[in-house]
């Protein structure tokens, strides 16, 4: 046992000691040096704003910064000019403090010159979550208002674009903006309820524009829009007059005949 802790003291096995010790650092810092060399670890380059720079001018602007690009797709805006750069990433240095390596490839969106025409799904009824990636799928966005309204809560009433109701099948460029008008529910609110007998429909529907509240409509001997919007309202539940107020949200049915016949 006194042989083994003296040779821990001599003088060889510290100097073994120390000669596999120096041995091992100079392999750490050549390494290390080795891979600063070909990884370039510390080398690191500003990423510029691509947001508004024309497809066409992409080459000159980014000229000598010692990045890349790639055009990955086009996003229709509205409100954005057209063959321009809508999104990028990485996003710029400015506003996130982070750099990349020199060679870097920045992916970029353009809003095309000439946008995809896509038609229009029908997300009436559909959850207010279901119509909104019903439309995103396709590459809509979408925008919601509420209307209060005593049953379907949470659900689509219509779907607008600059605000017109749109119909299903209608083609838009895609990245359209549409507008979801969805239930709010019975918020405890009322409206006033007018008395509608003896207005033609389209009347009636004006009458209500204001409100909120809404209308369903029956009329026998309607055939086409045209007779439906002239039809002549002779009965309607609830029934409405001065002082009267139901909850805001409220379908009105109405019966109609043609011509008021």
């Amino acid at each position: 046992m006194k042989k083994f802790f003296r040779f821990f003291i001599s003088r060889q096995f510290l100097k073994h000691f120390l000669f596999i010790v120096l041995v091992w650092f100079l392999i750490i810092f050549i390494e290390a040096r080795y891979l600063k060399w070909h990884t370039g670890f510390e080398d690191k380059v500003e990423v510029p704003s691509f947001y508004g720079v024309h497809y066409e001018a992409l080459e000159d602007f980014v000229g000598d910064k010692d990045i890349k690009f790639e055009i990955k797709d086009s996003v229709y805006l509205d409100d954005w000019p057209k063959g321009t750069v809508c999104w990028q990433y990485p996003r710029p240095t400015d506003s996130t403090g982070m750099w990349v390596k020199p060679g870097r490839t920045i992916q970029l969106s353009i809003v095309p010159l000439t946008p995809k025409m896509m038609a229009i799904p029908n997300v009436v009824d559909m959850s207010k979550r279901m119509a909104e990636t019903t439309l995103s799928s396709m590459g809509f966005r979408t925008t919601v208002s509420f209307k209060p309204a005593p049953e379907g809560k949470d659900f689509v009433l219509a779907q607008l674009y600059n605000g017109k109701p749109i119909p299903a099948g209608t083609m838009v460029p895609k990245g359209t903006r549409i507008e979801l008008v969805v239930a709010k529910g019975n918020t405890g609110e009322t409206s006033p309820l007018p008395n509608l007998v003896g207005l033609t429909i389209m009347q009636a529907t004006e009458r209500l524009q204001s409100l909120t509240l809404s209308m369903h409509k029956e009329c026998e001997s309607c055939v086409t829009e045209e007779d439906f919007m002239n039809a002549v309202i002779t009965n309607q539940n609830p029934a409405g007059g001065e002082g009267v107020n139901v909850s805001a949200g409220s379908t009105i049915t109405v019966w109609a005949t043609k011509g008021g016949q």
